[in-house]
C-alpha cells in the first residue's frame, strides 16, 4: 500500500513538474522565426526601397507604426484574461503587476495612435499644440517623464530580466525556483530582447560615429516593436504559469513569497 501511494506520489510530482515546464514554452514559430523574419523584411525593405519604406513603414500610420498599437492591445486583452483569474485577486502582488502591466499596455497603443487622432484625423487644440512639441493630441510629446523615462526604465528591465537573468538561469537553474520565479521573464522572451536592444545599441553606435552601416532605420522604432512583443509574450506565458499552477493545486506564487 506504501508503494502505490509513492508510486502517485512521483508521478504526480512528475506530472506538475511537466506541466510547469510546458508552461514556460511558446511556439517556435511565434517567439524565434516570427521576430527574426520581421528583422529580415523590415531592413530588407529600407535597403531596397527607402522611398517605400518611408512612406509605408514608418509613417504615422505605417505598417510599423501599427504594430505598435495593435500589439499592446493584443497585450491589454491578454493582461484582462489574467485579471479574471481568481487567483490573480486573492493575491495582491500579483494583482497590481498585472494592472501595471495592462495600464503600461493602454498607455503605448493610446499614445501611438495619438488616442485615435492618427487615424480620425481631429485637428489639435490650440491650447493643447503649445504644450506637445507635435502638435497631437498625446502625453508623449509633452514631457521627458512622460516618453523617454518610462522607455528608458522599460528597457533596463529588459536588458535585466529579457537578456542577464534568463542567461544566468541556463547555468544557474535555481534562480527560476525562487521566491519570485512567477514574475521572471521566460526564456522565450530572449529573441526579441536580443534583436530590440541590438537595434538601438547600433543606432547609439552610429549617432557617435563608431558604427557605419545601417541595419534599420529609424532604429528606435523597430526596437519599440519589439519592446511590445516582449511585453506580450511576457504577459502569455505568465497566464500559462498561473494555469498549470492551478492544475498542479498550487497558489499563484510560492507559499514562502507570502503577502
Amino acid at each position: 500500500m506504501s508503494q502505490l501511494s509513492d508510486t502517485s506520489a512521483d508521478t504526480a510530482g512528475r506530472q506538475t513538474v511537466q506541466r510547469l515546464q510546458a508552461a514556460e514554452r511558446l511556439p517556435v514559430l511565434l517567439y524565434l522565426w516570427l521576430p527574426l523574419v520581421i528583422a529580415g523584411v523590415l531592413s530588407f525593405t529600407w535597403h531596397l526601397n527607402p522611398d517605400f519604406y518611408r512612406s509605408y513603414v514608418v509613417g504615422e500610420i505605417g505598417l510599423l507604426e501599427a504594430t505598435h498599437v495593435i500589439v499592446p492591445i493584443i497585450s491589454v486583452i491578454v493582461a484582462l484574461r489574467i485579471l479574471l483569474l481568481a487567483e490573480v485577486r486573492r493575491d495582491r502582488l500579483v494583482f497590481v503587476w498585472i494592472l501595471l502591466g495592462l495600464l503600461g499596455s493602454v498607455y503605448m497603443a493610446g499614445e501611438e495612435a495619438s488616442w485615435g487622432q492618427h487615424y480620425a484625423g481631429w485637428l489639435t487644440p490650440e491650447s493643447w499644440q503649445a504644450i506637445n512639441d507635435q502638435g497631437e493630441t498625446n502625453l508623449h510629446n509633452t514631457s521627458s517623464w512622460l516618453d523617454q523615462k518610462p522607455r528608458t526604465l522599460l528597457e533596463i528591465g529588459v536588458i535585466v530580466g529579457g537578456i542577464i537573468i534568463p542567461l544566468l538561469a541556463l547555468r544557474r537553474p535555481a534562480i527560476r525556483a525562487g521566491r519570485f520565479a512567477v514574475f521572471l521573464p521566460p526564456l522565450v522572451c530572449l529573441p526579441v530582447a536580443l534583436i530590440g536592444e541590438t537595434a538601438k545599441f547600433s543606432e547609439r553606435l552610429q549617432s557617435k560615429g563608431l558604427w557605419d552601416p545601417v541595419i534599420f532605420y529609424q532604429a528606435s522604432e523597430v526596437q519599440e516593436l519589439y519592446l511590445s512583443l516582449f511585453i506580450l509574450f511576457y504577459l502569455i506565458v505568465f497566464r500559462n504559469r498561473l494555469l498549470a499552477r492551478r492544475k498542479a493545486g498550487l497558489p499563484a506564487r510560492s507559499q514562502a513569497a507570502g503577502r
